[in-house]
């Protein structure tokens, strides 16, 4: 792994750790505070705190073991992981599939790297990188469906989507909105999923023309 790429999966790591740690213990505390009376705002705030805490201590820690096997893994930790930061992305983002889409990249641009210092040939096995693509795509499409089913509640999201197809006399709260937002999860998911080869691709022929 060269320097700059160990510079890149450290800020990685070193982001990510607290970050998880910080929101499991926020929304953690979040839902004791909503279904139990007596469970004080004060305390929300003080696990948020101390989740932030306990991930930069385990990033000072171990942050330097973390980076060398960061490739070898085991692959269904890091699909923890990106699970994780996806519902993360959702609420960050307010429902955009933004964060999501960067999240399903990013994993392209990790299988690529993975194949590359595993010195798997990606043009002779690409099961790997398709497998991640299309769970890239799968992710990002059913978490946009449930928000998107929720935007048709809006009334200004029901005028914009009137306008822009110019059909003002179609209720989109009834079937028509449901049908309208599953195409839209389907293109999302046929986008994500080739975004998420094509950078694969890309990462893994970089890190092989610069060995």
């Amino acid at each position: 792994m060269s320097k700059l790429e160990s510079v890149l999966v450290g800020l990685f790591i070193g982001i990510t750790c607290p970050l998880l740690i910080f929101v499991g213990f926020w929304w953690s505390a979040a839902l004791l505070h909503r279904y139990l009376p007596d469970f004080p705002l004060q305390f929300v705030i003080a696990s948020a705190v101390t989740g932030l805490c306990v991930g930069m201590i385990l990033d000072v820690l171990f942050l330097k073991n973390w980076v060398p096997r960061f490739y070898t893994t085991n692959i269904w930790l890091m699909g923890v992981i990106y699970i994780a930061l996806s519902i993360a992305a959702v609420a960050f983002f307010m429902g955009l599939p933004v964060g999501t889409i960067m999240l399903g990249i990013l994993a392209g641009i990790y299988m690529g790297r993975r194949a590359c210092h595993a010195q798997i040939d990606l043009t002779m096995d690409e099961s790997s990188l398709r497998k991640t693509s299309l769970a890239a795509g799968a992710v990002t499409s059913m978490a946009a469906f449930p928000i998107g089913l929720l935007a048709l509640n809006e009334d200004d999201i029901l005028e914009m989507l009137q306008s822009l197809l110019g059909i003002w006399q179609l209720n989109f709260r009834g079937w028509a909105g449901s049908t309208l937002i599953g195409l839209l999860c389907i293109f999302l998911y046929l986008i994500q999923y080739w975004l998420s080869k094509q950078v694969g691709y890309l990462a893994y022929h970089a890190g092989k023309r610069i060995a």
